[in-house]
């Protein structure tokens, strides 16, 4: 029986997952869809993280720079599917956002041009942004930049959609960075 449940996440995952780059297209000009799409990949019926944060290491700029955060704490409503209906109100809510906020104010040199190590940047990162248990991903992205998130999983020893974290914060490539 917990074999079938585990299947059955899955299948709802990669169900919720395939739905996003529909969703995203719909926000053809707005500026914060990675605030969405970062929103969404942390709600319980996809990833289930309660806290994440992503960062664009851009070596033609010579930064470091974060684009998003999301804290369950600071959640705009429970129902996912109300975000994009209704995205001026998400959009003023991501604005007043504490977590999203600090986040898009940090800025590094790029690691490709420090020569610091990815890994002791996302520690100092995880520590200023009150990160207890976090878990980090990164993936390469276009124009020679490199995409990572830190993220805390709601149940940290749940490791049953650890495949697909990665996969699926790759759609944040496909947003603006703005």
């Amino acid at each position: 029986m917990e074999r079938f449940e585990a299947l059955e996440r899955q299948l709802k995952v990669l169900k919720y997952l395939s739905n996003l780059p529909r969703r995203m297209a719909s926000l053809h000009g707005t500026d914060n869809v990675t605030e969405f799409v970062l929103h969404d990949l942390c709600h319980e019926q996809c990833l289930n993280l309660t806290k994440a944060a992503f960062f664009v290491d851009n070596p033609d700029f010579n930064c470091t720079r974060g684009i998003a955060g999301f804290s369950r704490q600071e959640q705009c409503c429970g129902n996912c599917d109300g975000i994009w209906q209704d995205t001026k109100k998400f959009t003023d809510h991501r604005k007043s956002s504490a977590f999203n906020q600090q986040v898009r104010t940090l800025s590094h040199p790029s690691l490709k041009h420090s020569g610091d190590k990815q890994v002791e940047l996302a520690g100092n990162l995880a520590h200023d942004l009150g990160f207890k248990n976090y878990g980090l991903c990164a993936w390469p992205m276009r124009h020679d930049n490199e995409g990572f998130m830190l993220y805390e999983k709601a149940d940290e020893h749940d490791a049953a959609l650890d495949e697909h974290i990665v996969n699926g914060v790759s759609l944040l490539s496909f947003c603006p960075l703005f």
